[in-house]
This record gives structure tokens, C-alpha cells and sequence, in this order.
């Protein structure tokens, strides 16, 4: 059984690897004019089987053991019903192709939680990050060849005044950002040993901050700021030792000082620096901002009372973006506005909750960490307390749930922290 989990774990973290070059091998392959809708069914088509493995998983798991272990967190289940609330409501309006995308996703997500959960439950957490490392590793090697490749070839798409590297995810940089920010955060903490020989430190960090140079080339703003001050508030907070905060306050101010100085007298980070000075300079917002505030404002007011509670049912923005006579395939590019277009107040309530609670759950785990009896543990419960305050708290304007590469890893590592998750502040397993 150990050996059928594992197989299809990995074979389910390979297709998420598949799906994460999918766009530069069309556009190598010069299929780039038919690129975007052969990317979206290749999408689809991953989802889809992941779908079918993660229950095939549950299936044969139910079959041998006779019970699934189901996670406690109250959250989590409140969060399972509203998305099935909002299908259901799609299903109703007989919009199957809005729906089965979205619900594929989510369906993933929660299943891959409740997967982790029980591999978690069932072996040992060095185990876990066992089954992460291939995963991890070539995920690495994709990122830098097709990064490095986009930069030599001077291939880099100039797009909201900056030259944006998406590497792996031609012409997506959110993608790749948010893809480079979960494998960044991945071998900070499941990959780094202290006690490895110089050696292997040494490449360590020559991959880590070649990775770094890739993901601030990418230029989102928002992400540069949560990947760091994630970072440094899980250090702080993890931290015990006085000596330790005092150093961690000192690289934050080190970063800080730093970043202010090279963004303001060299080509770093022009975005960033547009934003301040645009406020300053004339009082308004640069135009990526301005974009996300008009999709507010309008969709805002296209929203109809009827649909205020329940909202227009899930996957449905795009549509529900169309049909108001705004504009055809935009993302809602904030997910509290998602959650209200789609699932209405009710919704938009449950995610609030959700968010709220678990990033308090992990603030008050992480303080509590030194009492986790194995190092494998907290590698485990730091990777994805920055993966989740990073992204899908702080990043809620990244539209992170269609990005199924980065976001199925962060719910099965949420799924293995799901048994610290669960308890009141007192850990031992």
C-alpha cells in the first residue's frame, strides 16, 4: 500500500510539473498561435486526471483500511461546503462550462488536503518531503533553463512598464512568480540541511539565489514584498532565542535599506517604484492598479440584488464580466471579490473566516514550534505557513486558485500540518 501511495502522489506532482512548462513547450514548438486555448485544454486535461487519481486514492485507501481519517478543522469544512454551494448554483443555471473547470480545481485542492492529512496521520514527516523531492528537483531545473532561456535569447516580454521574465509559464508572470515563490520557499525549508558538508551548502545557495534573481526579474510587486516579509515575520515569530530576533530585525532593516536604495538609483524593481512615485507625483495609481480597481468598481455595480447572497455560482466571473459589457476573459484579480461575485455574502463570509482563522492557526503554532518533536515537522509547518500567509493571505490579488501548479502543493502541504493545525496549541506527535 506505502508503494501504490506513493506512486500516485508522485504521478500527481509530475502532471503538476507538466502543467507548469506546458506554455514555453507550445511556444518552443512554435504552436503559439493556437497557443492559449491548447494550454487551457492541456490544463483541463491534467486537472482532470488528477481528479481521478486523487480518487482513486481515497477509493482504495477506504478499501484496505476501512475509513478515511478526515481532517477536524471546522474551516476547512465550512470552506468545502461553499464551494459546493456555488456549484450547485452553477449546475442549476446548466453552466457546465463555467462550473467544471472551477469545481475540478477546488475538488483537487480539498482532495489533496485529505490526502496529506492521512499520509501525515500514517507515517513520519520525513516521509512527506520524501515523496516532495522529485518534485521539487525538477521544478528547479525547469525554472532556471526555461528563466535563463527567456533571458539569453532576449525573448522577455515588456509588460506593465517592465521587462517581466515568465520562464516555464511563457507569458504568464504571474504564473512563474507564484510557481518560483512555492519552489523558493520549498528549498529554503524541505531542501536546506545544517549539517550538510560545505560542498553542498555551497550549491545550495548558488540555486537559491539563482532562483531569487529569476523571481525578482519577474517584477510583481506584490509578490517580492509577501515572499520577504513572510519570511521574516515566520523567522521572528519561530524564533526563541532574543539573540535570534535581534538578527532577523537587523537583515530586515538591511533588506529594507537596501531595496529602497538600489530601487530608486538603479533598474531595480521599476514597477514598485512607479507605484510610490505615481501617488506622489500626481495623487493617482499606476495603471496595473488601476485595472484591479476598475474591475472592483465595475463589477461592483454590474452585480444584481438577487445574486448579492448567493451570488452568480462558481466559475462565473468571467462570464458574469462579459455579459455586463465590460470585457471579455478578465480575472477577477482579487479573490475577495471572487468569492462575492460568484458565492455572494455568504461566501464571501466562509473565505474571510477561512483565511482569518488558519493564518491565526499558524501564528500560533509556529511560536508554540519548539515544542514539535521532529525537525522534519517544522520544516513541514514552516513551508506552509509561508506558502499560505504568503500567497493565498497577503497575495489575494494574484488570482492564485487558477493557478493549479503552485496552489495543489500548497494544499497538500497544508494537509500535512492539517494534525497541528486541529489542536489547541499543545503539540506532540
Amino acid at each position: 500500500m506505502l508503494l501504490r501511495q506513493k506512486i500516485l502522489i508522485q504521478t500527481i506532482l509530475f502532471l503538476l510539473w507538466v502543467g507548469s512548462i506546458n506554455y514555453s513547450v507550445i511556444y518552443y514548438l512554435g504552436l503559439h498561435q493556437k497557443g492559449e486555448l491548447l494550454a487551457k485544454t492541456i490544463n483541463l486535461s491534467i486537472n482532470f486526471v488528477i481528479f481521478i487519481i486523487v480518487s482513486t486514492f481515497l477509493f482504495s485507501h477506504y478499501k484496505i483500511h476501512k475509513k478515511i481519517n478526515l481532517p477536524k478543522l471546522q474551516v476547512f469544512w465550512l470552506l468545502v461546503g461553499v464551494i459546493m454551494l456555488m456549484s450547485i448554483g452553477s449546475l442549476v443555471q446548466l453552466k457546465f462550462r463555467d462550473v467544471i473547470p472551477s469545481f475540478l480545481r477546488f475538488t483537487n485542492y480539498f482532495g489533496i488536503f485529505i490526502i496529506g492529512y492521512n499520509i501525515k496521520k500514517e507515517y513520519h514527516p520525513s516521509y512527506c518531503i520524501r515523496i516532495l523531492n522529485p518534485f521539487i528537483i525538477l521544478s528547479v531545473i525547469s525554472c532556471l533553463c526555461f528563466g535563463f532561456l527567456e533571458i539569453f535569447t532576449n525573448d522577455i516580454q515588456y509588460l506593465n512598464n517592465a521587462y517581466r521574465v515568465s520562464g516555464s509559464f511563457k507569458f504568464h508572470q504571474l504564473a512563474f512568480g507564484m510557481f518560483l515563490f512555492t519552489i523558493i520557499t520549498c528549498v529554503i525549508f524541505l531542501k536546506y540541511n545544517a549539517n550538510d558538508k560545505i560542498l553542498k551548502k555551497i550549491i545550495f545557495g548558488i540555486v537559491l539565489a539563482l532562483l531569487l534573481y529569476l523571481f525578482m526579474r519577474v517584477h510583481s510587486r506584490l509578490l517580492s514584498l509577501s515572499l520577504f516579509s513572510t519570511l521574516l515575520a515566520v523567522s521572528f515569530i519561530g524564533s526563541k532565542q532574543l539573540l535570534a530576533k535581534v538578527k532577523i530585525m537587523t537583515a530586515t532593516m538591511f533588506l529594507l535599506v537596501t531595496g529602497l536604495f538600489l530601487m530608486f538609483n538603479f533598474d531595480f524593481q521599476p514597477r514598485l517604484k512607479n507605484l510610490l512615485l505615481s501617488r506622489n507625483n500626481s495623487g493617482s495609481v499606476d495603471s496595473s492598479s488601476k485595472t484591479r480597481l476598475d474591475i472592483i468598481n465595475n463589477s461592483l455595480a454590474a452585480i444584481d440584488e438577487v445574486d448579492v447572497l448567493f451570488g452568480k455560482g462558481l466559475g462565473t466571473f468571467n462570464g458574469f464580466y462579459e455579459k455586463a459589457g465590460l470585457k471579455k476573459g478578465v480575472a477577477a484579480h482579487n479573490n475577495y471579490l471572487l468569492f462575492f461575485i460568484e458565492g455572494g455574502i455568504v461566501a464571501l463570509a466562509a473565505f474571510i473566516l477561512f483565511e482569518f482563522i488558519m493564518m491565526i492557526k499558524f501564528f500560533k503554532t509556529i511560536k508554540n514550534s519548539h515544542k514539535i518533536k521532529y525537525e522534519s515537522d517544522k520544516k513541514l509547518l514552516f513551508a506552509a505557513a509561508t506558502l499560505f500567509i504568503g500567497i493565498e493571505f497577503l497575495g489575494f490579488l494574484l488570482n492564485n486558485y487558477y493557478f493549479y501548479q503552485s496552489e495543489t502543493i500548497i494544499w497538500l502541504l497544508l494537509g500535512f500540518c492539517g494534525p497541528f493545525l486541529e489542536r489547541k496549541v499543545k503539540i506532540h506527535v
